[in-house]
């Protein structure tokens, strides 16, 4: 494996701060050529799945020559092309990891303070690697309160799509969560709107359920924005914004607390753009409270 790409501790967990091929990908943009860069763009908009396809269909998706293809994995830092797809291989393995195929340690949970390291790890590598002009943008559809805002979270992920939800509502109308129920989901999901804003959450063991539902809502028009992990759930390939956080921590089981981190930058973002409109939402949301409880 070239430098820079996933590694595995001596538990067999991926460490926190190692960057995936598609980092790696993202931070070559600047070295590529014209045609290499287009091979850079065709391999995000499918990531990983064109990277596992042939050096002959590789180039024809991305309109290039097989010659670029083999000199973009090359500037990759890879001899050649089976290298290339082995290493894609093994993060798509990375991707199906949950807690009954991950290796345990056993023995006494790690010390606070080492847990704290991995924490603070995640959580600068999730804002490391967050575009601030995607969060922006972001911004500047969800202020809009003429599109419909419409939030869903997987099973494990929902507590985060909740929360967002918790600070859109504050400050705007209009913002409601996907319902669970594949049914009742069905019916919210023909009320969308050509340019509304649907937001899917989506982290490894990525749900069919959750990818299907990114798919009906871009083809009703809608714009999609997915908050994912490093891996990436096929929702990128729909989705006109992508904002990734790291999830893998000393644990069996993945953290949501780069998310959340995410979900808490948009917030701030929204907050600092829309105070001076919101605030009189606050006021009336406070006094319709102050009547609520006690």
């Amino acid at each position: 494996m070239g430098d820079g790409e996933d590694q595995r501790s001596a538990d067999g967990t991926f460490r926190s701060g190692q960057s995936t091929l598609a980092d790696r990908v993202t931070a070559s943009m600047p070295s590529l050529s014209d045609a290499e860069r287009r091979a850079a763009r065709a391999l995000l908009a499918r990531y990983p799945t064109t990277g596992m396809e042939t050096v002959a269909l590789f180039a024809e998706r991305a309109k290039v020559s097989a010659p670029t293809i083999l000199r973009f994995v090359a500037k990759l830092g890879f001899p050649g092309y089976a290298e290339f797809r082995r290493a894609l291989r093994e993060e798509m393995e990375a991707q199906s990891e949950y807690p009954l195929i991950r290796p345990h340690l056993g023995g006494a949970a790690p010390a606070l303070a080492e847990l704290s390291q991995s924490l603070v790890a995640v959580l600068q590598a999730s804002l490391g690697m967050a575009s601030e002009a995607d969060i922006a943008r972001l911004t500047d559809l969800l202020i809009d309160e003429r599109r419909q805002v419409f939030i869903f979270g997987g099973d494990f992920t929902e507590p985060a799509a909740r929360h967002l939800e918790f600070h859109l509502r504050k400050t705007r109308a209009r913002v409601r969560l996907f319902s669970q129920g594949l049914l009742r989901r069905a019916d919210e999901l023909a009320e969308i709107k050509r340019k509304d804003v649907v937001i899917i959450f989506d982290i490894r063991r990525y749900q069919v359920d959750t990818i299907r539902t990114a798919e009906i809502a871009k083809e009703r028009g809608a714009i999609v924005a997915l908050f994912t992990d490093q891996w990436m759930s096929e929702v990128a390939q729909v989705a006109e914004i992508v904002l990734r956080a790291r999830v893998d921590v000393p644990s069996p089981w993945d953290s949501l607390i780069g998310i959340i981190a995410l979900v808490e930058a948009l917030a701030l973002s929204i907050d600092r753009r829309q105070w001076s409109i919101a605030r009189a939402r606050y006021e009336t949301i406070e006094a319709v409270r102050s009547k609520l409880l006690p």
